[in-house]
């Protein structure tokens, strides 16, 4: 049976959106700890965390759990050799999972998604310089006395950012990516919120109302790029700047 530590700081909140991200070990005796780090997105602030010696099928079923209790919070699992645990919580049923974008060098930059999120030479770097800079301006707010004391010893070795030797860092990484996931949703908010109209010549394109709307399902887009190519045959008559300059 998986033995861990469970804290919360705050219980979910209704209508709240939260973030999460894990990472995973083997669930040995004397290796690292699993852990899940839990953020509300609109405080920012650390909500719960999950450390202990939870092996990768168990992980991914308790992401599932602390997921869902989160009002289905986006997870992101390093999938770092994780052992399974992106399956086990795809195969739950659970679908607010990340998918990283793998570029697989043909042209146009096609890319295969990959549950989970890879942690490497090149992201690596990024998770901590993005991490550090949240901190400081107190986009994030750590609550766990535990995961500051992992900071303490968490240092760069030459070649990358690491816990000393003898040292832990798996409340670190789970922490960095679950900030990873916070500027993730910030983005994805973003997108919904934008309700981005067509431009034509580099200006927008003013809406229209439902008296307007094409009977024959002409895309919106559509009908409003060729309103606008209308008007500009109106005014085709007049000169255009460069021609009033002669």
């Amino acid at each position: 049976m998986a033995r861990h530590d469970l804290r919360v700081w705050e219980k979910p909140i209704a209508n709240q959106t939260y973030v999460i991200g894990c990472d995973p070990a083997q669930g040995l005796e004397r290796g690292d700890d699993s852990v899940v780090q839990v953020i509300r997105m609109e405080t920012g602030v650390q909500v719960c965390e999950v450390q202990g010696k939870i092996d990768p099928i168990a992980l991914g079923e308790k992401c599932y759990e602390v997921g869902t209790w989160y009002n289905g919070a986006m997870v992101a699992i390093e999938n770092n050799q994780d052992g399974g645990a992106n399956r086990t919580l795809f195969n739950c049923g659970y679908r607010n999972i990340y998918f990283q974008q793998n570029n697989n060098g043909k042209p146009y930059d096609e890319a295969t998604p990959k549950l989970g999120y890879n942690c490497n030479v090149r992201t690596r770097p990024h998770l901590v310089a993005q991490g550090r800079t949240a901190m400081m301006k107190q986009s994030v707010v750590p609550q766990s006395s535990s995961l500051i004391a992992q900071f303490e010893i968490f240092a760069h070795n030459g070649s990358r950012f690491e816990a000393v030797s003898g040292g832990h860092d798996d409340l670190v990484m789970a922490w960095l990516l679950a900030i990873e996931m916070f500027f993730v949703q910030l983005k994805i908010d973003e997108t919904k919120d934008n309700n981005l109209l067509p431009m034509v010549d580099g200006e927008l394109i003013p809406d229209i109302g439902e008296e307007d709307l094409d009977v024959q399902h002409v895309p919106r887009s559509i009908r409003l790029t060729e309103q606008a190519l209308a008007r500009q045959e109106e005014v085709a008559d007049y000169p255009t700047v460069m021609e009033s300059l002669f």
